[in-house]
Formats: C-alpha cells, sequence, structure tokens
C-alpha cells in the first residue's frame, strides 16, 4: 500500500496518523465534538493522498509494463519478417523461440493476476469510512459518550 511513497513521505504520514489518532482520542476525553469532527476530514485528506497516489503510480507503472510488452512483441515480428525477407534460414531454432515467447506471455499473465489480486484498497477504503463517519457524526457519538 506504501510502496510508491519514499522514505520521507512515509515519516510525514506515520506522523500524520499519529497526530489524528491522539488527537482524536484526547478530543473524546476532554468532550470536543467540533475537533473530533474536524480530525475526521482530516483523517479523509490522509486517506485521499494515500489512494490516490497508490492508485496514479500503479497506473504508471501498469502502463510501463504494458508498453515493454509491446515493444518486444514489435521487435520479434520485426525480427520474424527480416528473416523472412532474407531468405536465410532462421539462427534460432523455432521450438526454443515458441518457448520464449509462450514463457513470456505466461509470465505477463501471472504478474498481471498478481497485480489484480493486490490492488484491493480495502486498507484505504476502511480508513475512508470511518474517517468519514468520524467527520460526520463525530458530534453525536462525543455528545453519547459524554451522556453517559
Amino acid at each position: 500500500m506504501l510502496e510508491h511513497f519514499n522514505k520521507w513521505q512515509r515519516i510525514t504520514l506515520y506522523i500524520s496518523l499519529s497526530f489524528w489518532l491522539i488527537a482524536s482520542l484526547l478530543s473524546i476525553a476532554y468532550g470536543s465534538a467540533n475537533l473530533f469532527g474536524a480530525l475526521g476530514s482530516f483523517a479523509l485528506c490522509i486517506s485521499f493522498v494515500v489512494f490516490l497516489t497508490d492508485r496514479f503510480m500503479a497506473q504508471e507503472a501498469r502502463r510501463r509494463w504494458d508498453s515493454q510488452i509491446l515493444t518486444q512483441s514489435r521487435m520479434m515480428w520485426r525480427y520474424f519478417r527480416r528473416v523472412e525477407d532474407s531468405g536465410i534460414e532462421d539462427p534460432t531454432p523455432l521450438p526454443r523461440l515458441r518457448s520464449q515467447i509462450t514463457e513470456s506471455f505466461d509470465d505477463l499473465l501471472a504478474a498481471k493476476a498478481e497485480e489484480k489480486a493486490v490492488e484491493t484498497y480495502k486498507y484505504e477504503l476502511a480508513f475512508s469510512v470511518i474517517a468519514t463517519l468520524q467527520w460526520g457524526f463525530g458530534a453525536i457519538l462525543i455528545g453519547f459518550l459524554r451522556g453517559l
């Protein structure tokens, strides 16, 4: 989830999350409904930063990967065309070429399947829901807790 952030961005993110958690707990303890709700919007901003950065960087990595595969396919096609046009026999045996191409595409399909399994965004989604509920219903929660 945070693999697209560098060291300092992660530290900043962890500091922000720690601030949110500590300030939220203190606002509950002191009964500050306005601060508790405002911290929900702060947490939602953190969630958006993580989600959008991760999604953008994953798209960029996918685009580069697809571009590499297309480039390799074009190179193989041009190689075969050149060999066919020259009239000389291909120095690489056909079974060897077939196994290399098959292995390459099998690796591509495996990487795509693994990518889909990783790309769930369940933590970002859960954090966004919690932050939105804190922002919208924080005053009600503080009122309920302080009324007890």
